[in-house]
């Protein structure tokens, strides 16, 4: 897939290194990225959203209003569910968000509310809106501090679980680094996964762009343009829905400790999806 760079490219390249040394790791070998293979230049449609040549765009939310788009999103997971696994301490609360300034912001408080010690904000697709292989595509910043767990994923239309597609996800200790991971469950329900890293810029002192491409036989992620990861391995064949969620705790992250600061937000630029 990789194309040879123009001398433009090389140049910027050139130029780019000049700045600092960026390192990529992934978990397994055979999902070593391609290094250096670039999204093509966008140019904006008329509500804003770009254009990808070759792509439909079918799904996004410039958050330009003063309230979350309920024809596009609900605030928690099916079923009214406002808590989760893995020995997370948020509740997605109703008032846990907010949108202002073209941003959404999930936010994260100290605040005892349905039974956990932590108030925080989600936002997802289910029942709205679901697809099978395209480009998923967010722009955020994240919150810096020891218990954060901020995350953009795919979970399937039907509420099974596998499969599942992080696009990414960030601790909140070690801000420069993204973690993308594929899951699925074998034909005999063994429940397998395929993941890796990338240790870039601090991601909590500025908004960054974290897509997806996923095909039928393969999993492709980006951070900022590069392809930093890829799986073929387990690819889900089935609609899948759109969460972005901020969790505090966790067996992963840990728990918030003296130094974390309250509150702190996830806060996003947009969301962006298309197919071919």
């Amino acid at each position: 897939m990789q194309e040879r760079k123009s001398r433009r490219e090389v140049l910027r390249d050139v130029a780019l290194a000049g700045l600092g040394a960026v390192c990529a790791e992934v978990g397994w070998a055979a999902g070593q990225p391609r290094k250096g293979a670039k999204v093509k230049p966008r140019s904006a449609g008329p509500d804003g959203s770009p254009k990808r040549p070759g792509w439909k765009l079918t799904f996004s939310d410039e958050f330009k209003g003063g309230k979350l788009d309920t024809r596009k999103w609900i605030d928690s997971y099916p079923n009214n569910v406002r808590t989760h696994s893995n020995n997370e301490q948020q509740y997605y609360a109703t008032d846990g968000y907010s949108v202002s300034d073209g941003q959404l912001h999930l936010k994260a408080e100290k605040r005892a509310i349905g039974g956990m010690p932590y108030a925080s904000g989600m936002v997802a697709t289910y029942g709205l809106f679901a697809q099978q292989y395209g480009w998923f595509e967010i722009s955020a910043r994240f919150p810096k501090g020891k218990g954060y767990w901020p995350a953009f994923w795919l979970l399937p239309a039907n509420k099974t679980w596998p499969p599942e597609i992080d696009i990414l996800e960030i601790l909140g200790h070690e801000p420069n680094r993204v973690y993308m991971t594929n899951h699925w469950r074998t034909q005999s329900g063994e429940h397998k996964s395929k993941g890796g890293s990338y240790v870039g810029p601090d991601f909590s002192t500025g908004f960054h762009s974290f897509a997806v491409e996923w095909k039928p036989d393969e999993i492709l992620w980006y951070v900022d343009g590069t392809q930093r990861f890829a799986s073929k391995e387990g690819i889900p064949s089935e609609p899948m829905y759109l969460i972005a969620n901020l969790a505090v705790g966790g067996d992963w992250p840990g728990m918030p400790d003296a130094t974390t600061e309250f509150p702190k937000s996830m806060d996003v630029d947009y969301i962006r999806v298309y197919q071919r």
